[in-house]
């Protein structure tokens, strides 16, 4: 046992200084490990400010590059909206005015189209200013200096009836108007057959198909324009009509199974929304009676001394000056152009003023759209001035070739009276041209 105990006694001693040691060093462990807990988790401290603060960072620079695209678009918006709110003040002036004088204004142009076609130019003024005092004694609004030209058409259209034969003059303008917007069908007083050639011109695009009452087949071609929707011009009316036409005069069109028919003579045929019918007469002066009046348009095509040297000064202008008249059909096809296109951007800036959210600096394509808006409106101004610059050479220049119209038109009417010496002296005005 000595010799054992003398062998392991070293043993336990170093076993229990060994253990203290061991105690000693897991004491110190302990404190390094708690010191580098305590390190650790102010490093992650730090680590999550640092997070934060490059957070914030993208967070601040993104609002800087918003509010810098903002003040940007805000620039634009107020320059945009600075010039254009000249114009729409102009233009809210501009409504309210008609929308004051809508009431006359509407009257005067209805009852035109109503009643002033089969009358010459002095008497339709005539009875144009007897409306317009009336309208003044019962205190109702009406714009100063109306015409039918200005309520009822636009220039550009007008150039499209000059372009396809229409006489340039004022009454012919009112006449086209007439055939255009009338609900009852035209019937149209035209010795000169000018109204002939402007329709068949208007129509040819359309399949226009000319008819007499003497065609042994024109109902049938009526009945076939009916249905397919082509337009029909009827040459050489008298001073009586087809009975056969009254329910086309009338329009007595119904609806059956969802079809929309009309019938014409024995029988029901499909009615096309797009059929057009069109009238003319060679007589200068025919006597038509009430019941053929209150079915028809009547519309006097007939070429008056005035009228004719109105078109005789328009001719030779152009053919004297094609540079100011082809300077003048260019700004109306551009004012044209440009005007659909301005409407057509104020009707994208309201669907997205409608359909916009949130803050408007921040919709790119509304300011976007504002300024183009901006830039066609300006167009439009230096065209419009151009336009006006070159009415005014237009004018100045007619007036010089005045004496040259108003010979010619004389001259016409001469020649033309020479019939009521010897009928052997007939002259047609487009020969006469």
């Amino acid at each position: 046992y000595g010799k054992v105990f003398r062998t392991v006694e070293p043993k336990r001693q170093k076993l229990a200084q060994a253990r203290k040691e061991l105690a000693g060093v897991m004491s110190t462990l302990k404190e390094k490990q708690e010191k580098l807990a305590e390190v650790e988790a102010q490093i992650a401290l730090l680590q999550q400010q640092y997070d934060e603060s490059l957070a914030e960072k993208d967070r601040l620079s993104k609002k800087m590059s918003q509010t810098a695209a903002r003040l940007r678009r805000a620039g634009k918006l107020t320059t945009a909206l600075g010039d254009e709110q000249v114009r729409w003040g102009e233009s809210v002036e501009m409504f309210e005015a008609q929308i004051h004088n809508v009431v006359g204004d509407v009257f005067i142009a209805s009852a035109c189209v109503a009643y002033y076609g089969a009358f010459t130019s002095e008497y339709r003024q005539l009875l144009v200013e007897s409306w317009v005092n009336q309208c003044i004694e019962l205190m109702i609004p009406v714009t100063t200096g109306i015409t039918l030209t200005n309520v009822l058409a636009d220039p550009f259209e007008i150039r499209q009836w000059n372009a396809d034969g229409l006489p340039r003059d004022a009454v012919s303008t009112e006449n086209a108007i007439l055939v255009t917007r009338g609900r009852r069908w035209p019937l149209m007083i035209d010795p000169q057959e000018q109204a002939n050639r402007w329709i068949r011109n208007r129509e040819a695009k359309n399949g226009l198909k000319m008819v007499k009452l003497t065609d042994h087949n024109f109902l049938r071609t009526l009945e076939n324009c009916i249905r397919i929707g082509m337009p029909v011009l009827l040459e050489d009316i008298g001073e009586t009509l087809d009975p056969a036409l009254e329910p086309i005069l009338l329009k007595q069109t119904f609806i059956q199974g969802g079809r929309l028919l009309m019938r014409l003579g024995d029988s029901d045929i499909d009615y096309d929304k797009n059929f057009r019918f069109y009238m003319t007469s060679k007589f200068a002066n025919p006597h038509y009676l009430p019941e053929i009046c209150i079915k028809v348009t009547i519309i006097n095509f007939t070429v008056t001394r005035s009228g004719l040297e109105d078109q005789l000064l328009s001719d030779v202008v152009r053919l004297e000056r094609p540079d100011l008249e082809e300077q003048r059909n260019q700004l109306i096809v551009r004012i044209n152009a440009d005007k659909n296109q301005l409407k057509a951007i104020e009707d994208r800036i309201l669907k997205l003023l409608f359909t916009s959210e949130g803050n408007i600096l921040d919709d790119e394509e509304l300011i976007n759209t504002l300024n183009e808006s901006k830039i066609t409106s300006g167009v439009i101004s230096t065209r419009l001035k151009q336009a006006e610059e070159t009415e005014a050479k237009i004018s100045i220049a007619r007036e010089r070739y005045r004496p040259v119209a108003t010979r010619g038109s004389v001259l016409y009417f001469i020649v033309g009276s020479l019939a009521n010496i010897d009928s052997m002296y007939q002259f047609s005005l487009k020969y006469f041209k």
